[in-house]
């Protein structure tokens, strides 16, 4: 099938450092930009505009329903879905553009692999994600579920394939704002396994942070990104601690 039109959708927040690269990525590939933000003061509208997108403001609730709002505001059936710190790799560019004129599937997996300072892109043998980011809404959609960005199939007969090339993950601006993101992050993964009535044991906090480092550095191979492969796996680590910490501090404070 032809893709005659393409829509990207973004959710921003005071992205001002790593927008442009982001959209700059994806000029000539896409048809359509939607970013919907949730209160920026920064120059985020302003690059987001420089680049013609529609700019939306929309309060912030949970990353669920964000990026099914976004979703929601694109023109276009087939959609492409960034962060804003996710840049279109030149071959994975190349190969949409041919996607575009001949998908044979309603949706497609992309790879999407860390870059830290000093490397061009992401290492294709290190562990990384692989979620569907390119689809065609008749058949699939974002599920809006509370605390997920998953994207879920809306046909039962809908098919998927896998692209082979990556986005380029710029997630790191210091090792600050990695901590600060990483303690907010476990605040809402503990609030939602609270919500959802999970009945964690506490020893899982003395063991899951040392698994989950061994878990990503030795067997996802992160010990090729050198120390910052080591730094990003104690993060990993310290933040699946904090979740099952922060999981039973809610248990033993909720009646207080």
């Amino acid at each position: 099938m032809h893709i005659e039109k393409l829509s990207l959708y973004i959710i921003t927040f005071n992205e001002e450092k790593r927008l442009r690269k982001t959209l700059e990525s994806t000029k000539n590939l896409v048809d359509e930009i939607i970013i919907v933000d949730s209160g920026s003061t920064d120059k985020t509208e302003e690059i987001a505009r420089e680049y013609g997108a529609k700019f939306i403001f929309h309060k912030w609730d949970n990353v669920g329903y964000q990026v099914k709002f976004a979703e929601d505001q694109c023109t276009y059936r087939w959609v492409l879905r960034l962060d804003a710190d996710e840049v279109v790799s030149p071959e994975l560019f190349d190969e949409i553009a041919k996607i575009k004129i001949s998908a044979n599937k309603d949706a497609y997996i992309i790879p999407r692999g860390e870059v830290y300072p000093g490397m061009k892109h992401a290492n294709k043998w290190v562990n990384h994600y692989k979620e569907i980011r390119l689809y065609n809404r008749d058949a699939w959609s974002n599920s809006g579920r509370f605390e997920h960005d998953d994207v879920i199939k809306v046909r039962p007969d809908a098919t998927y394939g896998k692209c082979k090339n990556f986005i380029d993950h710029y997630s790191f601006l210091s090792i600050h704002h990695v901590i600060e993101k990483s303690n907010n992050y476990s605040d809402l993964i503990a609030k939602r396994a609270f919500v959802q009535k999970k009945n964690y044991s506490p020893w899982r906090m003395v063991f899951a942070g040392t698994l989950e480092f061994l878990k990503y550095y030795i067997l996802g191979r992160f010990f090729l990104l050198g120390w910052w492969g080591f730094i990003h796996c104690v993060n990993l680590s310290y933040l699946r601690f904090s979740k099952f910490a922060k999981f039973y501090e809610l248990q033993h404070t909720d009646d207080e």
